[in-house]
């Protein structure tokens, strides 16, 4: 078994931080891109969307591990589709082919996210202390193996809760 490298997440990830257009673009009527500028609407795995723009400024492609980066720090989702990102998120991309990978590894280092915030009324993080959090990677194939394993367990517990929602109705 190969060693686990120490390194910082902004080494394995790129890390693009959220700003958000003026409110006069946004809508409710579907028009535009979708819009988030916070974990407001943040699911279990995935962000419901109930706000777009017109105007874009920051980006998140479809597959992009989204995180908040303002009170509360440290909620994570995965994009569906492409979205501009608000001031209250921002979007990582790893450099494997995929982020399952770096989904679980955030989710499993929120609380080191959190000790790290700054701000005395909201908490906040920003990008040099989200590029600086030290992590552990193994080799890229066992990346990829962890991710599908984990993420086929979290597909399996949501469709046993879609399952016990139908029969309870």
């Amino acid at each position: 078994m190969q060693e686990w490298i120490k390194t910082t997440l902004g080494t394995y990830a790129t890390i693009n931080m959220g700003q958000s257009p003026e409110s006069k673009y946004y809508n409710d009527e579907m028009i535009g891109l979708p819009f988030l500028q916070g974990n407001r609407t943040f699911g279990k795995r995935y962000p419901t969307i109930d706000t777009w723009t017109i105007k874009t400024t920051k980006i998140a492609h479809a597959g992009d591990v989204i995180m908040s980066v303002r009170a509360p720090v440290g909620d994570i989702n995965i994009t569906k589709q492409e979205l501009c990102m608000g001031r209250g998120i921002c979007s990582l991309s790893s450099r494997d082919p995929d982020n399952l990978f770096l989904y679980y590894l955030l989710k499993f280092n929120a609380s080191n996210l959190i000790n790290n915030e700054t701000g005395s009324v909201f908490g906040s993080v920003n990008k040099d202390i989200i590029g600086s959090m030290q992590i552990s990677l193994p080799d890229s194939q066992t990346r990829m193996k962890i991710g599908n394993i984990l993420n086929t367990i979290d597909c399996c517990i949501e469709l046993n809760s879609r399952i016990n929602d139908y029969l309870a109705a």
